[in-house]
């Protein structure tokens, strides 16, 4: 057993030098766990910023065709309003590219509500890409008008992917026209992620 006499009046020097080692190591640990945490958020920034280096853009636009069918049912709290589900054909003039697949044709079905002269869509593309695989889109936007000939905006982005397309993320906006026939015109600008399609993993 230590006898603490034995150190005598040095006792309090020995015990000052003990404790300051030990508040010296803990500083070290201290500083090398900092350096440590700052090297795992540099390495998530770094990987953030790789990610949004690999997004590829995309640019396309789409035609579709009357709505048929269309189905408008009247809310009858104040003129003008309704509630209206309908489905369009598409063909995209332009098409977009991804993974090398382009576009064809979709079908466009929407839920829209029409109040106080404008036109409030939700809706779901489903297109047909050149390989045979399909692609989904989710959009919102704003109608100016209930009828054309009337401007559209508004936001895309993908919900799902068959095929190599599997997992797809990305999005973008639309800008476009309601003619005065009914005919809806899109151009889609945005973009898509590879590396979280199967097709783009490796």
């Amino acid at each position: 057993m230590l006898d603490v006499r034995k150190f005598g009046s040095s006792f309090p020097l020995y015990l000052f030098l003990l404790l300051f080692v030990l508040a010296f190591s803990f500083s070290l640990a201290a500083q090398d766990s900092a350096r440590e945490k700052e090297k795992g958020k540099e390495k998530e920034a770094g990987k953030k910023n790789n990610a949004s280096t690999n997004l590829v853009k995309i640019a396309g636009s789409v035609r579709c065709e009357k709505a048929n069918p269309y189905h408008a049912l009247e809310v009858p709290d104040r003129p003008g309003h309704a509630l209206i589900i309908e489905q369009r054909k598409c063909t995209w003039a332009e098409p977009l590219e991804i993974l090398g697949g382009k576009t064809k044709e979709g079908i466009w079905v929407a839920f829209l509500e029409r109040m106080e002269g404008n036109l409030h869509p939700h809706s779901y593309e489903i297109d047909t890409l050149d390989d045979g695989e399909k692609i989904t889109m989710q959009t919102m936007g704003h109608v100016e008008a209930e009828k054309g000939p009337t401007i559209t905006k508004g936001r895309f982005s993908f919900t799902r992917g068959t095929g190599k397309y599997k997992g797809i993320k990305g999005g973008g906006t639309y800008e476009g026209k309601l003619d005065a026939d009914d005919v809806l015109t899109l151009e889609l600008d945005g973009v898509y992620e590879p590396a979280e399609m199967a097709g783009g993993k490796k």
